[in-house]
């Protein structure tokens, strides 16, 4: 506690005229000085010291009065200060020390107003510049330690190898911009010895040019660039090696004019130096960041943003500027048939966007050029003087008025093979490209390959897809009914036909006009048509027509029949267990289920290895039969379903596919077990339950079979003429196969003409009775092709015996 006695205690000390004033805190007015008589001890201790203080520098003599007389002040401090105030100036002087020490220790650092924290944020938000890089760093580092140790100029030395002096370069500017100004070269004898010594110890050297005959002889040129007038007396020099996993990779060479380095200024440059191997670690990290990135960029480019060949080359080659810090880059795709390189993205500039728009693809002999010789042997070539190089054709850089000075080229590779090669030009920063260019670029043709080889596959199915358009135009029109044929059917007259409605009716007694217009008179009749647009029914029916084959058997005539057949199918079934769209897709489908058949069955187009087997896993024929079908229904003006809704449009499209898929008589087997099952587990009761959709598709399926075998259901004349030019086909295919070299079938053999008979025979035993035999029990009005197609079974018998 203060003593209350203590004149001192609590009081406000001033210096005026040489006289020392006491005023107490309570006493004291701002502008106004209370004289007082001089009682106490401090008054005492005071005086003498007030009289050294006349003068103007009253804070001086104070401060030295005070220095000669320790012995004083500690008396009175002992006796007239009181435990809190010594405390509290303790507390006040150690704060103060410690304070002073992190200045200090900050500043030793990087400069004055710069703590070490904020040095380490800079740093960061420097070597996050996009287009930081090694040297870069470096350079960042130097300046960084030229701040710090009071550094009035530096130069770099590079370490390229250990196995040669010639490998030592210095880093020389040739601008104030440390980071865009100067290039690496080779650098005088006299100092690689020296470079070397810092290399090898890795340790500081300090050298003073009036005491170390080693001094070496000062860069005039390159400490002006400093800004330095009196360059020869640059006397004192620190050399700095800086490390790289054990390696060292840099040295940092600074020069002083006024002050000699010391063990503080080594220890400094010691400090800064050792956060290099974090900054490289950060760098490596950020450098794997910006990978991952820009691969990603060229994974999306081969998925997301790939609408043409060239505009994904410029992408990707943006992609690869980055990775590199090229300041141009061109890629050139080699042409094998014509042995020439060929670029359609040529001379891409860094800043994007002042590419060179090429009218032409600029093509050039493989032989020629520093891109012809990577094309050539696969090799890459990184040149540092590009003029140097005999390979190197100046005729473009004349042309554009730009100078080349470095390139990086290498090859891009799929499956070993070379496709294509990309030229980078001209590192920015002046610098070269280095192995690390290299080394990061090899990693990125992997996925630049990858991307070229899938663009251009896009581009062949983009110019396939084209001719395919042209294609289906051509097939459009030739395909297509014209409009005097629709007039022709329009002004036929129907022949007073008794019916339609006939199981037994002769197709052979109608020629291809009168078919059409029975096929118009029977989709009326089950479906209105009024319902429909007649002009666009008719044109369909005719475009069906003609795009069925002159095959002997497969064709129109077999389409007619086939539908025909399910029409008198449908007219018999009295129940309607088929609802309308049901029955619209059976018709519908009959109509068009062979459509463009070539006149061969699956297994041969098999085996043939057909485009068309290729396009299917099974059923291709029948899944052929269905697309052309909606090919037709998508021209203008032949779609029959226009005027029905969308969701009935669908269904009965789903239908027709169903039917169509059934025709293929290799699926008949599956289905016949299936609804023999059925109808012999509802045998007792004769129902057949029909709310059960599978049960209604099976049905559909078997009414597809019944209708395309319903020529032999006919009269044994229909049933022969069928018979003949259904071998007719068989043998075209036989013939076809034994001019390949394969063995026929027996039946499909023009040679074993007894074989018709005993391959019918097996036909109607396996396939015709059981089909017809299954129909007949679910609707039992398909008894007549039932019966007929007993009778013809016991024919082809009796021929055979």
């Amino acid at each position: 506690m203060t003593d209350p006695s203590d004149d001192t205690a609590g009081a406000i000390i001033e210096v005026q005229d040489g006289i020392v004033h006491l005023t107490k805190i309570n006493e004291y007015v701002p502008g106004e000085v209370k004289k007082k008589k001089s009682r106490s001890a401090f008054s005492r201790f005071c005086l003498p010291f007030a009289r050294c203080c006349e003068s103007r520098k009253t804070d001086v003599s104070i401060v030295n009065h005070l220095d000669h007389k320790q012995e004083t002040l500690e008396a009175y401090v002992m006796k007239s200060v009181s435990v809190d105030q010594l405390e509290s100036w303790l507390e006040k002087k150690v704060e103060t020390y410690r304070k002073k020490t992190r200045e200090t220790h900050d500043a030793s650092i990087i400069t004055q107003g710069e703590s070490s924290t904020e040095f380490f944020q800079n740093l960061e938000k420097q070597l996050q510049q996009q287009n930081i890089d090694e040297h870069s760093t470096v350079l960042i580092f130097a300046r960084y330690i030229q701040r710090a140790v009071a550094t009035d100029a530096f130069r770099i030395f590079k370490i390229v190898s250990d196995d040669s002096d010639s490998s030592v370069n210095c880093f020389v500017m040739d601008s104030l911009n440390l980071l865009t100004g100067g290039k690496f070269v080779n650098t005088d004898d006299d100092i690689v010895a020296l470079v070397r010594n810092v290399a090898n110890t890795q340790k500081s050297i300090r050298l003073s040019k009036n005491t170390d005959l080693a001094f070496p002889k000062i860069p005039t040129n390159s400490l002006r660039e400093f800004g330095l007038e009196n360059v020869e007396d640059a006397n004192y020099l620190l050399y700095q090696p800086l490390l790289n996993s054990g390696n060292t990779i840099y040295v940092i060479e600074m020069w002083r004019i006024r002050e000699a380095y010391d063990d503080k200024d080594v220890q400094i440059c010691a400090n800064i130096v050792a956060a290099l191997h974090y900054i490289k670690l950060f760098s490596m990290k950020q450098k794997e960041s910006n990978m991952s990135d820009l691969l990603l960029n060229v994974v999306q480019a081969i998925f997301r943003k790939m609408v043409s060949l060239d505009e994904l080359i410029k992408n990707i080659l943006k992609s690869a500027q980055l990775l590199v810090n090229a300041e141009r880059a061109s890629l050139f795709l080699i042409d094998n048939d014509n042995s020439e390189l060929v670029s359609t993205v040529f001379d891409l500039k860094f800043d994007h966007g002042q590419e060179r728009n090429l009218t032409q693809p600029i093509r050039m002999s493989i032989n020629q050029g520093i891109a012809g010789h990577v094309a050539l042997t696969g090799e890459t070539l990184n040149i540092t003087d590009a003029y140097a190089d005999k390979r190197f054709n100046s005729e473009v850089d004349k042309a554009t008025k730009y100078k080349t000075k470095s390139i990086l080229c290498m090859p891009i590779k799929v499956r070993e093979k070379i496709i294509g090669v990309v030229e980078m030009v001209n590192k920015i920063n002046n610098f070269d490209f280095n192995r690390e260019d290299e080394v990061a670029f090899e990693k990125f043709s992997i996925f630049f390959g990858l991307a070229l080889y899938n663009a251009k596959l896009y581009d062949k199915i983009k110019r396939n897809e084209q001719r395919f358009k042209v294609a289906l135009e051509m097939l459009c029109y030739h395909n297509t009914c014209k409009d005097q044929e629709v007039k022709e059917v329009q002004e036929t007259q129907n022949d007073n036909w008794t019916t339609f409605n006939d199981f037994y009716l002769d197709p052979y007694e109608f020629d291809h006009l009168q078919k059409c217009k029975a096929v118009i008179t029977m989709f009326d009749d089950l479906f209105g048509l009024s319902s429909f647009d007649s002009m666009t029914v008719t044109k369909f029916i005719l475009t069906v027509k003609k795009n069925y084959r002159t095959v002997p058997y497969h064709n129109f005539d077999h389409g007619w029949s086939v539908a025909h057949a399910m029409y008198v199918i449908l007219k018999n079934d009295h129940e309607q267990r088929f609802n309308y769209n049901m029955k619209l897709a059976l018709f519908v489908a009959c109509l068009c289920h062979d459509l463009d058949h070539r006149g061969y069955n699956n297994k041969y187009l098999k085996d043939t290895k057909s485009p068309l087997a290729a396009m299917y896993t099974s059923s291709a024929l029948e899944h052929h039969h269905f697309s052309i079908t909606v090919t037709i229904l998508q021209q203008d003006g032949l779609n029959i379903f226009s005027k029905l809704s969308s969701n009935d449009y669908k269904e009965i499209l789903q239908y027709m596919k169903q039917c169509i898929l059934a025709t293929d008589l290799s699926a008949f087997p599956n289905n016949l077990s299936k609804l023999n099952k059925i109808v012999n587990q509802n045998s007792e009761n004769q129902s057949f339950n029909w709310d059960i959709p599978s049960n209604r598709s099976l049905v559909m399926d078997l009414s597809m079979t019944a209708a395309d075998l319903s020529a032999s259901a006919k009269p044994w004349d229909i049933q022969n003429k069928t018979v003949k030019v259904i071998f007719e086909e068989f043998y075209g295919q036989g013939d076809k196969e034994r001019e390949a070299g394969q063995t026929p079938m027996p039946m499909m053999d023009r040679n074993k003409p007894k074989q018709q008979c005993v391959s019918q025979v097996e036909f109607f035993d396996h396939i015709c009775i059981p089909c017809f035999s299954m129909l007949y029990k679910i609707f039992p009005n398909t008894k007549p092709m039932y019966d007929m197609a007993l009778k013809n079974f016991d024919r082809w018998q009796s021929m055979c015996r």
